[in-house]
């Protein structure tokens, strides 16, 4: 766990040191040099979204020291886009926009919802 709360721990460019890295706001690593690995094996996307053909997960793994959020423009399968804002580690508020017509089962906050997309549409919906 030391090792995930040391590459989570938010640093900017001004900010660089040899010693404990961290990530950046664009969420590449921010530790000398430069390590591939540290960049493509770190799956934060996973922990916040997870997508298959028709139906969307949010927030499957989110860390406890996360309680608050929120996300823009994250992809989803079936290019959908999703943005949505989180507090007390609950969904409150998301945003699908899709390029084509679709359906999708929505999970979040231990609920399904099936949502019908339009094309070129946007969907707005707030959990209390």
């Amino acid at each position: 766990m030391g090792l995930l709360k040391n590459q989570l721990r938010y640093t900017r460019e001004e900010n660089i040191s040899c010693v404990g890295g961290g990530i950046y706001p664009n969420m590449l690593c921010a530790h000398p040099p430069f390590q591939i690995d540290g960049n493509f094996g770190f799956a934060v996307a996973e922990m916040l979204i997870q997508s298959r053909k028709g139906h969307i997960l949010l927030l499957p793994a989110l860390p406890d020291e996360w309680k608050d959020g929120k996300v823009r423009g994250m992809k989803a399968q079936g290019d959908i886009t999703v943005d949505f804002e989180w507090r007390e580690g609950r969904i409150h508020r998301v945003r699908l926009c899709s390029s084509r017509e679709q359906k999708v089962t929505l999970e979040c906050n231990g609920i399904s919802k099936t949502v019908f997309l339009k094309s070129d549409g946007t969907e707005d919906m707030i959990f209390d």
